[in-house]
């Protein structure tokens, strides 16, 4: 008869997976926030908007026109005059089909400015555009 003797003290490999799964639940929060924060934006130009009672939800991906104090006009973060949004603008009038323009006009901007974008627009072909808004605080 063969006797076999365990030891109490036997050495067991055992693998901690507490730290593996906070690292993966820290991560999935931080990219779902930078995900979440980088889709709000409709424009990189600072424009201080008027103040509307109602607002609309904006799809992501829609042309966006922006004019800021200076009277400057940007389509999609670009700077552009009178004279090419036009030609820019029915360039684009088949790749936009059903999707409303965005104009974002400054509080201080020209009002005149902002007529004659919705002018160019409606040139162009492109009946469908809406004015930003934010809400009062």
């Amino acid at each position: 008869m063969d006797w076999k003797f365990r030891s109490r003290f036997q050495y067991r490999s055992i693998m901690d997976m507490t730290p593996l799964i906070d690292l993966s639940f820290s991560l999935l929060i931080f990219f779902m926030i930078s995900y979440s924060a980088s889709q709000g934006k409709l424009s990189e130009i600072v424009v201080n908007l008027p103040s509307a009672v109602q607002t609309g939800a904006y799809k992501q991906g829609s042309v966006v026109i922006s004019v800021n104090d200076k009277n400057e006009i940007f389509l999609n973060d670009k700077k552009q005059n009178l004279d090419n949004l036009l030609s820019e603008m029915k360039g684009r009038k088949n790749s936009l089909k059903d999707q409303a323009v965005i104009i974002r006009g400054d509080r201080k901007s020209n009002y005149e400015t902002i007529v004659k974008i919705m002018d160019i627009l409606n040139q162009s072909g492109i009946p469908k555009f809406t004015l930003a808004t934010v809400k009062p605080k």
